[in-house]
């Protein structure tokens, strides 16, 4: 259960954040939410046993700032290339994140200068560029148009991914 997440809506249907499906399993309960979609995944007392919200609505309006771009960070730029090598394309091993042109050369710390890199190969490059290290990269680093990707928690069933997508699209 602790890998299961639920998106929380305002009470204006409009996306504000993933918690835990234990979160959402207090929320609901203690009756400040409710429930609008499940799956099959289900929570078990003693005593009971509950179907587990995929997506729940708050009773009441939370007021939240609107944000208009994503916010450049570490978790984020490894979320946008899908934990996965920008240079060799693999997943399994410790990620970590490598400059283009790296800063020792006037490279910037943006989003379209910073990919996801295992070990290996951000070490083969060094501070190198690509040409003098013989690299290449996967696809070219971009800003991300919207917010969802940032919000969207990695390693979901897609069960989950599925319910959430109509509250998802077409939102900021």
């Amino acid at each position: 259960m602790e890998h299961l997440r639920s998106l929380v809506l305002n009470s204006t249907y409009e996306p504000l954040q993933f918690t835990s499906a234990r979160r959402a399993m207090v929320l609901l309960l203690m009756g400040k939410a409710e429930a609008l979609e499940f799956d099959g995944f289900h929570f078990r007392t003693c005593t009971a046993s509950y179907r587990l919200p995929t997506v729940i609505k708050l009773r009441r309006f939370i007021n939240r700032p609107y944000r208009t771009q994503v916010s450049f960070s570490k978790k984020n730029v490894l979320r946008r290339d899908s934990h996965t090598c920008q240079y060799c394309g693999g997943t399994g091993r410790e990620m970590t994140i490598d400059h283009v042109i790296p800063r020792c050369r006037q490279g910037e710390s943006t989003w379209e200068n910073v990919v996801a890199a295992c070990r290996e190969c951000n070490l083969k490059k060094g501070n190198r560029p690509l040409n003098l290290a013989g690299m290449r990269l996967l696809r070219p680093p971009r800003k991300p148009k919207n917010l969802l990707f940032s919000i969207t928690p990695a390693n979901t069933p897609q069960s989950h991914v599925r319910s959430w997508t109509k509250y998802l699209t077409g939102n900021r």
